[in-house]
């Protein structure tokens, strides 16, 4: 079992920073960012605007899922509670279950919003405003609205596993 609390820290740290760069931007998006994009450009200035600031996101997400899962296999084999990848015999091991199946359903999210969803978005706004356009804005609106709420969940559930 990894013991080294030298490495233990850096796998945390690392961990904490993938998670407060994952979640936090999306927190940060969806409660500043966008708000004020459309309370300040024009709907075409918007658009370039957030598919700019997409593809920056889409990296940071991508590079923090990868050290998610990297630093949080050993970090989660290191816990004095693991018993194992599929155990519910512990709340601690019920909570982490839940946790990461909320994370994968969080990281299809991205996937779906980033490779699918936005490429769609641009290529129909590129006509001009239209009931298609604003049915999928409406739908990557509450694709957001959703993953915020599972990343809030994610926090809360890493928060309580801690006290358990």
């Amino acid at each position: 079992m990894l013991t080294n609390p030298y490495v233990l820290t850096l796998l945390d740290f690392i961990h904490q920073m993938a998670s407060i760069a994952w979640i936090g931007g999306m927190v940060f998006n969806l409660l500043a960012v966008l708000p004020a994009v459309q309370q300040s450009l024009d709907p075409s200035l918007a658009g370039k605007f957030m598919g700019a600031l997409m593809k920056r996101v889409r990296v940071i997400a991508y590079s923090s899922l990868l050290a998610l899962f990297i630093t949080g296999i050993p970090l989660k084999i290191a816990s004095e509670y693991y018993g194992g990848i599929i155990n519910f015999d512990t709340t601690w091991s019920t909570a982490s279950f839940v946790k990461h199946v909320l994370v994968a359903i969080l990281a299809l999210l991205a996937f779906y919003s980033f490779e699918r969803l936005s490429p769609k978005v641009a290529k129909v706004a590129q006509a001009g405003p239209s009931e298609e356009l604003a049915q999928l804005r409406n739908l990557q609106k509450k694709l957001a609205g959703l993953s915020f709420l599972l990343g809030l969940s994610i926090v809360l559930i890493s928060v309580y596993m801690k006290y358990l």
